[in-house]
């Protein structure tokens, strides 16, 4: 089977960006497929990256961003960002050394909000010069006219627009021949 995902999955990263309580009421559509987006790399052996949005102290840490948002809290597995405090999750973390050293070329991205925090990773991503596989069925915000809108000019440029079977279908051709 052939899928449109033209990079090599063997150095692909999943990034699920900001799925935490404050973003419920976005996220409720597209937690099934960030959940078999996610078992699906864990059965590939494909790392899994979570951010948490979050501040110590938001008038010191946050910046102008800091006075939008209140902190969170998230469990999860595998590699976890906690350092986040603006909408790229590269800003000031260890995400990107993280990658080098695992010899990450592609970020998948999920999470929320498409138009916030995941086009912003998504954007300094490729400016970093990771391909970036960009899932418009497991990325989520407040109304669908801004998801729509921040796909197309992803789309455009930078990005790779794809859904959760066609990354699940590309995953699956890891340890084949």
């Amino acid at each position: 089977m052939s899928t449109s995902i033209p990079y090599n999955p063997k150095t692909a990263a999943l990034l699920v960006i900001d799925m935490q309580e404050i973003f419920r009421n976005d996220a409720t559509d597209i937690i099934p497929n960030v959940q078999s987006l996610v078992k699906s790399c864990h059965e590939k052996g494909v790392p899994v990256f979570w951010t948490q949005h979050g501040h110590r102290n938001p008038e010191f840490d946050g910046g102008a961003l800091g006075r939008w948002r209140s902190q969170t809290s998230l469990d999860t597995l595998d590699f976890i960002i906690k350092s986040k405090t603006r909408y790229d999750a590269f800003y000031k973390t260890e995400l990107n050394s993280l990658l080098i050293s695992l010899g990450i070329e592609t970020l998948i991205i999920s999470g929320v909000r498409t138009n916030l925090c995941c086009e912003t990773t998504a954007r300094r991503g490729f400016d970093k010069n990771y391909d970036i596989v960009f899932i418009k069925d497991a990325t989520a915000t407040e109304n669908q006219k801004m998801h729509e809108a921040t796909l197309l000019n992803m789309e455009y440029g930078w990005a790779k627009i794809v859904t959760a079977i066609d990354v699940i279908e590309w995953l699956a051709h890891i340890g084949k021949t």
